[in-house]
């Protein structure tokens, strides 16, 4: 092999002070993965409030089919253990009423004849009587912990909240990590609050008799059905799947039109479009020239490369050839990727998602690669993806 010091340290000098400029065009952002959340109201055991999260699981991923967002969602739950109070409101309605059970059901039927202590207890459980309980509520620490959990991985979160689940996702907000909370958003439905933190976009239909009664919760923006109640819904307009969600009504293309518009809102909002330096084995130490054997380089995250750049001092000025990358995991090779030469060095632009993983580096020319003596040297730049 010859060994030749670099004689014009001034070009290796100015090619490290430009590598801050991203060549060619970025046709793909990074997409991360997006995590929905469903939040359940009052009077909702575990197995209700999965029906309910099955179901806008259901309906977005029909309502995605084909879209940029298409396979990017997963889905979790954010439940909010509610069942002692549906047995406290009973009990409050009994004694109150000295009444039966039957004639309950009848007086959630029929809302016009609906009681002032029962209506009271109603807004009592909706509103949590004071916003401190909520945030001393382990559910809601839980929830906090959930979420930062997620987007501390990189992951944005959209949690859809049905009646009181926004009283509990308006506290969890305020307890996100501060850097975190720009991939954080609330889409609210029925809520009895009189704000959606953040911001967010909500639902509430005119037929919602308990949002209705509720002074301060924000006012209905959707007439659903067309009259004064979905008679098929026992709580009076209220339920997430028989109102909310009912097929082919203006509630269900809200909502779902409402999260496609939250996801692409955090994805625009945090989209990375400055590349930066992935590896560099570059050096200004000895350069030798010949085979450098093979060049193994570590990229941490999955990446949109922009850039791959060889140094190639012992090339006597022949055209620039390509670059290549192997997945030494999946075994895949991503390229080759035609090369232009500035000075002696390659440069190409791959333009190409590639996944975290250990990647050998193949240069068309591995004859004229200067190297040390610890594989050629390489500079790939891109756009991580947290």
């Amino acid at each position: 092999m010859n060994i030749r010091w670099i004689s014009n340290t001034v070009l290796f000098v100015t090619f490290l002070a430009i590598s801050g400029v991203v060549y060619g065009e970025v046709g793909q952002q990074c997409q991360p993965e997006v995590v929905v959340f469903f939040g359940n109201g009052v009077w909702n055991d575990v197995e209700d409030a999965n029906e309910s999260r099955r179901k806008l699981e259901t309906c977005l991923n029909t309502h995605i089919s084909g879209t940029n967002i298409d396979g990017m969602i997963t889905y979790e739950l954010a439940y909010n253990p509610s069942d002692g109070y549906l047995a406290d409101l009973l009990e409050t309605f009994e004694q109150d009423l000295q009444t039966n059970y039957s004639l309950f059901w009848n007086y959630l039927a029929e809302w016009d004849l609906m009681p002032d202590i029962l209506q009271d207890k109603i807004i009592a459980i909706a509103k949590e009587v004071d916003a401190a309980i909520v945030s001393a509520n382990p559910s809601v620490q839980e929830h906090i912990a959930l979420y930062n959990g997620y987007l501390s991985e990189g992951k944005m979160a959209v949690l859809v909240a049905h009646s009181q689940g926004n009283l509990y996702g308006n506290i969890a907000y305020l307890g996100i990590d501060p850097q975190y909370i720009g991939r954080f958003g609330i889409v609210s439905v029925a809520n009895p609050d009189s704000s959606v933190a953040g911001g967010g976009p909500y639902t509430t239909i005119d037929e919602d008799l308990i949002i209705g009664s509720i002074p301060l919760a924000l006012l209905p923006n959707l007439d659903n059905f067309f009259g004064p109640l979905n008679w098929g819904d026992i709580w009076g307009g209220h339920n997430f799947i028989k109102s909310y969600m009912a097929p082919g009504r203006k509630a269900e293309t809200k909502i779902l039109n409402d999260v496609v518009t939250m996801i692409n809102k955090l994805m625009t909002s945090n989209a990375r479009t400055e590349a930066v330096v992935i590896v560099n084995t570059y050096n200004l130490l000895a350069v030798i020239c010949g085979n450098p054997g093979t060049t193994v380089v570590t990229i941490p995250h999955d990446a949109y490369i922009t850039e791959i750049s060889t140094y190639h001092w012992c090339d006597e000025g022949q055209p620039a050839g390509t670059h290549a990358l192997y997945n030494r995991n999946s075994f895949l090779m991503y390229g080759p990727f035609s090369g232009t030469t500035y000075f002696r060095f390659w440069l190409s632009y791959p333009n190409t998602l590639v996944p975290a993983g250990s990647y050998e580096v193949v240069d068309s020319e591995p004859s004229t690669w200067s190297h040390t003596n610890s594989g050629g040297f390489v500079r790939i730049k891109g756009i991580l993806c947290y």
